[in-house]
């Protein structure tokens, strides 16, 4: 399949994207962007990126760069069109957007935010219709837009930060149907601490820490708790 993959904004300049918590969203969809790019070419597909570096920058205003980024697409007669975004504005977790819930990227995007979700334990915000969405309205490919985590939120950003390959594999995942080495099941001391926050399971996050450092049983006991209500969609 010929994918074509929009690290969404630019890095400097015109379209720059959100920022929250010390980090840029067009750095973060790039990082995200360029391992998704590795994983499907290792797994025989063609792939092509709007921007193949993290300097690069696309346009010198806000509509030529999204519509040098369909142009892309269309003349290079790509079969699926994935945009990513980080989102901003108070909110936690993940969304998926889509022309029209009858476009032919409904499957994937569907698959796409289960996957997210699923592997990640992030808020599920649904898949949705945006029609007024550039990227959406004019490539010719089934096209959707992942907007993979809040930046502005603790929680999300510290995935965003720590752990972009996650987002990654997950969206390989809902493309292909594949699993790949990603485990869903955390093992770091600091992801299970700020898993289980953003569950809003624990509230003192220094108390945990310190706990499950020091004591293996509970260190353990956390570890498989968490990974059962990951796997049970709890």
């Amino acid at each position: 399949m010929k994918i074509f993959i929009d690290a969404g904004h630019n890095y400097s300049g015109c379209d720059t994207g959100a920022q929250g918590n010390g980090l840029r969203e067009q750095d973060i969809t790039f990082i995200i962007a360029k391992k998704l790019r590795d994983l499907l070419k290792n797994d025989g597909h063609a792939v092509k990126m709007s921007r193949n570096a993290l300097t690069d920058n696309i346009g010198t205003t806000l509509n030529e760069s999204l519509k040098k980024r369909v142009q892309m697409s269309n003349d290079w007669g790509a079969e699926l069109f994935i945009s990513l975004h980080t989102n901003a504005g108070g909110g936690k977790g993940t969304e998926t957007y889509v022309y029209s819930t009858k476009s032919g990227a409904m499957t994937y995007a569907q698959k796409i935010q289960k996957s997210i979700v699923q592997n990640l334990g992030m808020t599920d915000r649904g898949v949705k219709a945006s029609p007024d969405l550039y990227v959406l309205a004019n490539t010719k490919a089934p096209a959707l837009l992942v907007e993979t985590a809040f930046i502005d939120n603790i929680a999300d950003a510290y995935d965003l930060a720590n752990h972009p390959e996650k987002f990654a594999f997950a969206i390989y995942e809902g493309i292909t149907g594949k699993e790949s080495t990603f485990t869903t099941e955390l093992t770091e001391v600091n992801d299970i601490v700020w898993e289980l926050m953003q569950r809003d399971i624990v509230t003192d996050k220094e108390l945990w820490l310190k706990k499950l450092k020091s004591d293996s049983n509970s260190y353990w006991l956390a570890r498989k708790a968490l990974h059962f209500i990951r796997s049970n969609d709890l």
